[in-house]
C-alpha cells in the first residue's frame, strides 16, 4: 500500500482526516505514521473480491483491529463458509489482523 494513498483517497472521498495524510500530521494526533482509511481498506478488499460478489443485494460486515500504517505491504486472506464470504487482512508477517469481514 503506497505512503500516499490516504491522499488519494481523501482527494476521492472528501475525507481528509490529518491521520490519513502525512506522518507529521498523524503523529500530532497520536500515531507513529499516517495510517489507510479504514474505508479505503474495506473497499480494496471488496475489490479483490469482485469476481465473487452477488450480482445484487448484499451485505458486508467489517471490523477493524489495528490500523494500517503507510506505507506497508499486507497479507489478504478469503474464505468461502457456506453462504458466507469470509476475508480479513493481516500485516506482512501475518501476526497483526488490520480487519476482518464477511460477505452474507
Amino acid at each position: 500500500i503506497p505512503a500516499n494513498i490516504g491522499r488519494r483517497y481523501a482527494r476521492i472521498s472528501g475525507d481528509f482526516n490529518p491521520i490519513h495524510i502525512t506522518d507529521t500530521s498523524a503523529k500530532v494526533l497520536g500515531f507513529k505514521k499516517a495510517i489507510a482509511h479504514g474505508m479505503w481498506s474495506k473497499a480494496r478488499c471488496l475489490a479483490a473480491l469482485e469476481s465473487t460478489l452477488p450480482d445484487a443485494g448484499y451485505q458486508v460486515d467489517v471490523s477493524f483491529h489495528k490500523p494500517v500504517f503507510l506505507p506497508s505491504s499486507v497479507q489478504f486472506y478469503s474464505q468461502r463458509q457456506g453462504d458466507r464470504q469470509n476475508f480479513s487482512l493481516f500485516n506482512s508477517s501475518g501476526t497483526d489482523m488490520h480487519l476482518k469481514g464477511s460477505i452474507i
